[in-house]
């Protein structure tokens, strides 16, 4: 499941100032406790769904939260346990969520088919109210702006994307050749629980 989520915008810009993130990763050393914090650049989230129904909040919230590693605190220097976590610094004016659906055991590959609700409508982003988010003095609305889906399996299947006119804010299925309208309560419903990846726009 791939959602795309965006802010109404004029690209006059190259598509990276729009799709361009910032990721906040602060380790800290459970020896002596000094924090290293560092901050890198993304285009889009690819995250995690678990087996049973959740949402495309949760999705972020899971691939966001801390995690303990082994670390070489620059402090200390003392090689030990330090816990990572990682939040979102910095939005994009193009918000574009891709949902993990293949998992790799080994030889062994399966598709996720996991129901992840996402938002049809708004979806604001801010620290006060999403703890996925670390700038106080960042913050956006987003609304849906497209969906593609993935049906079948690892083995072979097919993509069929959903996308709002900008202009007219009326929905469209996109299946090959074949283009039509649809209505935007129809979107989770298109084999939803079959979806690969979910791009969302906010706008």
């Amino acid at each position: 499941l791939s959602l795309s989520l965006s802010l109404s915008l004029s690209l006059t810009h190259s598509p990276s100032v729009y799709l361009q993130g910032q990721y906040r990763s602060i380790t800290s050393c459970t020896t002596c406790g000094f924090e290293s914090v560092t901050f890198d650049t993304f285009m889009y989230l690819t995250v995690p769904v678990g087996s049973s129904r959740t949402t495309l909040d949760t999705c972020i919230k899971n691939f966001c939260q801390s995690e303990r590693i082994e670390w070489r605190c620059s402090k200390c220097k003392k090689m030990g346990k330090a816990i990572k976590e990682l939040t979102v610094w910095r939005l994009p004016v193009l918000l574009v969520v891709i949902i993990k659906r293949f998992s790799y055991t080994g030889m062994w590959r399966d598709k996720i088919s996991t129901l992840v609700d996402f938002p049809v409508g708004e979806f604001p982003v801010a620290k006060a109210t999403t703890s996925w988010m670390s700038n106080p003095e960042e913050g956006r609305k987003y609304r849906l702006y497209g969906v593609t889906n993935h049906t079948g399996t690892l083995d072979g299947g097919h993509y069929v994307a959903a996308a709002r006119n900008p202009l007219t804010g009326d929905w469209f299925n996109y299946d090959d050749h074949v283009i039509r309208p649809m209505r935007a309560d129809q979107i989770k419903k298109e084999k939803s629980t079959d979806c690969d990846s979910a791009l969302i726009p906010l706008l």
